[in-house]
């Protein structure tokens, strides 16, 4: 930047200062120094002292408050060194922040989509239990009514047999006793006749006897041929005991299928327990979702409390600067409306170094 020509007013004098400084922090400069030297010579036994220690006194003046202002701009340095520190604290705590709220967004999108798949889950469990339940129900329904049926059958099918065969031995027997009393009636009255007849002769006595004995190999004929229905009938019996048998199986059969019920049953009450389970899981995730979002709010409090602070801090800093702005402001205005400018008396140079101090 090319050196100018700034005229200022020190001390009641005009002095043409050349640097490279702005006319704005030259004269910002000169009116400090007019100020402490008014401030001076206010002071009472000031002008009475020579001039050089008017000047002493000057300088010991501007120098106390060089370091008086070196201490304030120290401890400002500090004081924004510790705001940046807070602020960076801040900031650090409002990142860890959002990102635990992001986390705990994700966390609450994992917790929706478990919850969701949870649900799911427990639907499809709860329609494959039902049509388990309802297929099992179906099944026993139809196998009891199929045994129900073919026990039914064997049953009346066994009854009408054995009472069949009850009938027939009977009738038979009846009919075999009948032929058999009939014959050997008629053979011993055969008998008798021949022996009336025959008693004459002793050749007609053995024809009466051998009559008699054919009579009764007849009847014992008739008995064998009876013994053989009897043996029939047996054989009924027997078969009527199988069927018997045959429907002892099936009643055991049903009661694997009552077993095979209740096991069902037993079945459809743990899928019961375990959609009442998976329902209790529904409702504690979505506490923890209630929990989440409450801790989201909360998050979001400390936010909002945390961003509130740092720009009350920051509008704190920008008042202290403005009013010491101000301050300055107001100090170089009110000397320049205590004394006019007077006529130039010259031209003084001075160095770049002592206008920056």
């Amino acid at each position: 930047m090319a050196k100018q020509y700034i005229d200022v007013l020190i001390d009641g004098k005009v002095y043409s200062l050349g640097g490279s400084e702005t006319e704005g922090y030259v004269q910002q400069i000169a009116t400090y120094l007019n100020g402490k030297i008014f401030q001076l010579k206010a002071q009472p036994g000031f002008l009475k002292m020579p001039e050089d220690y008017q000047s002493i006194m000057t300088y010991l003046n501007l120098a106390d408050d060089y370091f008086k202002e070196k201490e304030s701009a120290k401890a400002l340095a500090s004081d924004k060194e510790s705001m940046e520190k807070e602020t960076y604290r801040l900031k650090h705590e409002m990142v860890s922040t959002q990102m635990k709220l992001e986390s705990l967004r994700n966390e609450r999108t994992v917790s929706e989509e478990e919850l969701e798949t949870a649900k799911k889950a427990a639907k499809e469990a709860a329609e494959q239990a039902e049509a388990a339940k309802n297929e099992v129900q179906a099944q026993i329904e139809r196998v009891k009514k199929e045994a129900q049926e073919q026990i039914e059958a064997v049953k009346k099918t066994a009854q009408e047999q054995v009472e069949s065969a009850r009938k027939e031995a009977q009738e038979q027997i009846e009919r075999a006793k009948r032929e058999v009393q009939e014959r050997v009636e008629s053979a011993e009255k055969a008998a008798q006749d021949r022996a009336a007849r025959a008693e004459q002769t002793e050749a007609a006595k053995k024809e009466a006897l051998e009559q008699i004995a054919d009579a009764k190999k007849e009847a014992n004929d008739f008995r064998g041929e009876a013994e053989v229905w009897k043996q029939e009938a047996e054989d009924q019996r027997l078969a009527v005991e199988s069927s018997q048998s045959e429907i002892a199986s099936l009643q055991d059969k049903l009661e694997i299928l009552k077993q095979q019920l209740e096991e069902a049953r037993q079945a459809a009450t743990a899928v019961q327990t375990e959609k009442s389970q998976l329902e209790a899981r529904l409702m504690q995730t979505e506490q923890e979702k209630q929990s989440v979002k409450e801790q989201l709010s909360q998050l979001e409090q400390e936010k909002q409390t945390i961003k509130k602070d740092l720009e009350e801090s920051l509008q704190e800093a920008g008042a202290a600067r403005e009013e010491l702005a101000a301050v300055r402001q107001a100090q170089v205005e009110a000397y320049m409306k205590r004394k006019p400018f007077p006529k130039r008396q010259g031209t003084v140079e001075l160095k770049d170094a002592i206008l920056r101090l």
